[in-house]
């Protein structure tokens, strides 16, 4: 069962809030999503010039944000910043969510969900966690992680020079190589690569290498819609044809 009224994406029509600033989201997406797929962005915007009121601004004033939409329907809205769910409690996330579903007519799914579905699928209960965030967001980050239930055996951090998330936008994959064999040798289950705004599919890549999951903020939620509209679409694998 497809829906036949899209002329595109067929399969599958996603929003993804993307903060203001991020140039990694929507390419990320474009390499993950299968072709029968469609990605439709919303900028998740916050006038602080602090970033972690901007990380708390772009989840809480989601509702709101979500009728830039007008009267576009997808079958799902993926919110693609993971430190929001660091910096607000599980309770409030979960408000926010249940009020910008009424806006979409779809299900939220928070990267931070995402991840923990991924990994849970995969039963992994170690994590090694490697993230670009400076200390006032990883330490919230492992907080959080450890409240899932998770045991972290490692952290790595990528030094990003300042306090100001934008920062992590100018990073690249070479910037990420000098951590990967401090996890790899870790003894964690799996891995766990935070954050949506550094490069990380050639990261994870090397990482499933080691024949150990490896999950990105991005690739958990790419992975968690494909499983959404699958369970809706009974199931056909995508790329096959009806």
């Amino acid at each position: 069962m497809v829906d036949s009224s899209r002329e595109y994406g067929k399969r599958g029509w996603f929003g993804v809030g993307v903060p203001q600033a991020n140039p990694t989201v929507e390419p990320e997406f474009h390499r993950l999503l299968p072709p029968d797929t469609e990605a439709f962005a919303l900028r998740l915007r916050s006038a602080s010039p602090d970033p972690q009121q901007r990380a708390i601004d772009y989840l809480l004033q989601l509702p709101v944000l979500a009728k830039d939409f007008a009267t576009l329907r997808v079958d799902a809205f993926l919110f693609a910043c993971t430190g929001s769910s660091y910096l607000v409690s599980d309770d409030e996330s979960a408000a926010v969510c249940a009020a910008a579903e009424a806006v979409f007519n779809a299900p939220v799914i928070l990267a931070a969900d995402a991840i923990r579905t991924r990994l849970q699928e995969q039963n992994v209960e170690r994590i090694a966690l490697l993230s670009p965030y400076p200390d006032w967001l990883n330490k919230p980050a492992q907080t959080y992680w450890a409240r899932q239930g998770f045991e972290i055996v490692a952290v790595q951090q990528v030094e990003i020079g300042s306090d100001n998330t934008d920062r992590i936008y100018a990073l690249g994959s070479a910037d990420v190589e000098p951590h990967l064999d401090a996890l790899l040798n870790s003894g964690a289950d799996g891995f766990l690569v935070s954050g949506t705004g550094m490069p990380a599919l050639s990261v994870i890549d090397r990482l499933r290498a080691s024949g150990k999951p490896a999950v990105s903020s991005n690739s958990a939620l790419v992975d968690c819609a494909l499983a959404l509209v699958e369970s809706r679409f009974e199931r056909q694998p995508f790329g096959s044809s009806e």
